[in-house]
C-alpha cells in the first residue's frame, strides 16, 4: 500500500518561495518516489530529532519528513538549502 504525501504550511511557503516552476516539477517526482518506500530513498536522523527522516534533492536541498505508519502518511516537515542548514 502507498503513503500519502502531505506538505505541511511552512516547507510549502518555502518551496513557493524559493523554487521556479521547473525546480517544483523536479521535486514532485522526487517526493512521488516516497509513495511506495519512503525509507529506501530516506536516512533517518538521530537524537534529538528520531523519528525525522530527510532525502537530499538536487545536491542543494534537504527535504525533512515524518512517516506515519498507522495512517500511512508521509508529512514533509521542512524544506532546507544546503547553506542554511550551518
Amino acid at each position: 500500500m502507498s503513503y500519502k504525501i502531505i506538505i505541511l504550511k511552512n516547507p510549502e511557503k518555502l518551496i513557493d518561495k524559493k523554487c521556479d516552476k521547473h525546480l517544483k516539477m523536479r521535486l514532485f517526482k522526487k517526493l512521488l518516489k516516497l509513495e511506495n518506500t519512503p525509507r529506501s530513498y530516506a536516512k533517518p536522523l538521530r537524537s534529538p530529532l528520531d523519528g525525522i527522516w530527510e532525502i537530499y534533492f538536487e545536491r542543494r536541498w534537504r527535504i525533512l519528513f515524518e512517516i506515519d505508519e498507522e495512517n500511512k502518511l508521509i508529512k514533509i516537515v521542512g524544506f532546507k538549502h544546503k547553506d542554511e542548514m550551518k
